[in-house]
């Protein structure tokens, strides 16, 4: 037999093969691999780096809060000023005695305005009887963001129980400035060292007649 008779017969049988073991399903076909597309990112997975972050919001400070803290600081103020005025009636009834502890609640003009009234009534022999007494405390003014923060009030005082005895005992009431009422003294407050302390002191004239004092109303 031929070489191409032997070629065409093994094909033949080839095929005939194959035709048979897939209708006895003998051939088993690999299946093919399906092919699974690369998953991309998601929208949104990936931070943009362009992104800004979000501004934090500055706190705020209620009216309620700024109202709390005047009120209390000019409280604290009022008692500082009751206790100048206190201390000046013990003083200029002993001049010879002033106090150690004047500059815990005294400062600038206040202290030295003080020191310097109890230091002419000693060297002239005076001593004050009776008492100024305080009839009413108000705040004319505030500037807590101050440095240092200053507080300014309204303070009336009743002088008209005070007189002063020279040297030989003699009263020199008739010589003091008596109004018959009230005046009003304006004392401001200051911030420092941890303390309210009063600082300045002035007696307003009234606006109407600039040779009277201002009365308290």
């Amino acid at each position: 037999m031929k070489s191409s008779q032997i070629t065409g017969v093994g094909i033949a049988v080839a095929a005939a093969l194959v035709t048979a073991l897939v209708v006895t399903g003998a051939l088993v076909l690999a299946p093919r691999t399906a092919e699974v597309p690369t998953a991309g990112p998601r929208a949104g997975s990936v931070p943009s780096a362009s992104a800004t972050p979000t501004p934090v919001a500055s706190p705020t400070i209620s009216p309620d809060s700024v109202k709390e803290k005047k009120k209390a600081a000019a409280s604290a103020a009022a008692t500082a000023v009751t206790t100048v005025v206190t201390a000046t009636n013990t003083l200029l009834a002993a001049p010879d005695a002033v106090p150690r502890d004047l500059e815990k609640y005294t400062g600038g003009f206040v202290e030295g305005e003080i020191r310097a009234l109890a230091a002419e009534r000693e060297s002239l022999g005076y001593t004050q009887v009776g008492s100024a007494v305080i009839t009413s405390i108000t705040t004319r003014r505030t500037k807590l963001d101050g440095a240092p923060p200053t507080i300014y009030l309204n303070v009336c005082i009743d002088s008209s129980g005070i007189d002063v005895l020279d040297a030989s005992g003699a009263s020199l009431k008739a010589s003091l400035y008596n109004p018959g009422h009230p005046v009003l003294n304006v004392y401001g407050a200051q911030y420092t060292g941890g303390s309210w302390k009063i600082t300045t002191h002035s007696l307003p004239t009234s606006t109407k007649n600039p040779e009277k004092k201002e009365p308290c109303t």
